[in-house]
Formats: structure tokens, C-alpha cells, sequence
């Protein structure tokens, strides 16, 4: 893997170093992880949503009275 190095003297593409390429993958995996976490987080907001929404249903609400209550 390379790096690029920008200087007042030019530009210049070196080698990572081992350590520096180690700390790609680690960087890689969190930000996966982050991704995989964030839209579990989503997914379960949503889920969230539309079983309030059913329950709601189920107590006799209509879609505007429900809308009204959300404020939408």
C-alpha cells in the first residue's frame, strides 16, 4: 500500500509501514462495525415505530387521529 505526501518540495508516493497499514485495518473493521451497528439501530427504531403505530390501530385510531397525535 502506498501513501501520498504533499510538500512545498512536491509530491511523493511512499510505502505504508507496517504499523501504518495495521492501523488501516483496524480503522476499517470499527467503521464496519459502526455501520453494522447504526443500521441495527435503525431497523429496530422502525420496527419501533410501526408496532406503536399497530397498537394504536388496535385501540380504534384511525390514520388522522394517529397523525394528529405524532404531529405530522
Amino acid at each position: 500500500m502506498k501513501k501520498l505526501l504533499i510538500t512545498p518540495e512536491g509530491t511523493f508516493e511512499l510505502d505504508l509501514t507496517s504499523e501504518e497499514i495495521a492501523q488501516r485495518e483496524q480503522d476499517a473493521i470499527k467503521a464496519e462495525e459502526k455501520k453494522v451497528a447504526r443500521l441495527a439501530k435503525e431497523a429496530t427504531e422502525l420496527a419501533n415505530k410501526q408496532s406503536a403505530l399497530n397498537k394504536l390501530k388496535a385501540l380504534g385510531l384511525n390514520d388522522a387521529e394517529i397523525k394528529a397525535i405524532l404531529g405530522n
